[in-house]
């Protein structure tokens, strides 16, 4: 069974092995208190994933951008994300993605807007590929965890589809971003767990069925220049 995903910037996932959801504590984090915590973890820091996957090199780099101040205590994060792959020393493909992250205060609780600016595909022996038009890529909540840093979850399902044999069949994908310090730099644990679906009611949704396989799960560090 193969899974296809439609995942926003938290959620580009590469495959690793790690415990999922492990410092989960999903205590609410007001704006003020997530802004102190990004400063500390993310602020100008570089997180980095590696994996090899039938001979390529993938590595991917999410640069975060310092905070830029909105008003009302509410702010603005640029983070790029650069993946690229490679094979006996050769550039196969580079992508680059930029991304703005709406932090914003709803009722007290810390919500995340976020739009896809630009993204520019690389490719050897091509003019670059870029596309400009901006796209809402979803919202999200933050909370507290028990490691000193915060989790971010997804409002509602992301769209994926369940690839099983000849058949293919929606899902709906729950998405799981964990930041904490960790002997001095910065660990992030992306965690996806896809769903079965059952039926659809209107204004309640999917009735969501057992997990499709295992958890996808990337561990990102922070890279010391």
């Amino acid at each position: 069974m193969r899974k296809f995903f439609i995942l926003p910037i938290f959620v580009l996932a590469l495959i690793t092995t790690y415990p999922s959801n492990v410092y989960a504590k999903d205590e609410p984090l007001r704006v003020k208190e997530f802004r102190q915590l990004y400063d500390s973890l993310l602020a100008g820091k570089t997180l980095v994933t590696e994996t090899t996957q039938d001979g390529v090199i993938v590595k991917k780099e999410r640069q975060f951008g310092k905070a830029v101040d909105v008003g009302d205590g509410e702010f603005d994060i640029p983070v790029n994300v650069v993946i690229t792959k490679t094979k006996d020393g050769k550039l196969v493909q580079k992508t680059t993605i930029n991304v703005l992250d709406h932090i914003n205060n709803l009722g007290g609780a810390t919500i995340i807007s976020e739009e896809f600016r630009k993204t520019t595909v690389e490719e050897p022996g091509s003019e670059p590929q870029t596309t400009r038009e901006i796209e809402f890529n979803g919202s999200f909540r933050v909370s507290k965890n028990d490691k000193g840093g915060f989790d971010v979850h997804n409002f509602g399902l992301v769209p994926s589809v369940l690839v099983d044999g000849d058949s293919m069949n929606l899902a709906g994908s729950m998405i799981s971003y964990s930041c904490f310090p960790e002997t001095g730099n910065t660990k992030c644990i992306l965690t996806i767990r896809d769903y079965k679906l059952g039926g659809y009611k209107p204004l309640v949704g999917f009735t969501l069925v057992e997990p499709a396989g295992g958890d996808v799960v990337e561990v990102s560090e922070e890279m010391r220049q």
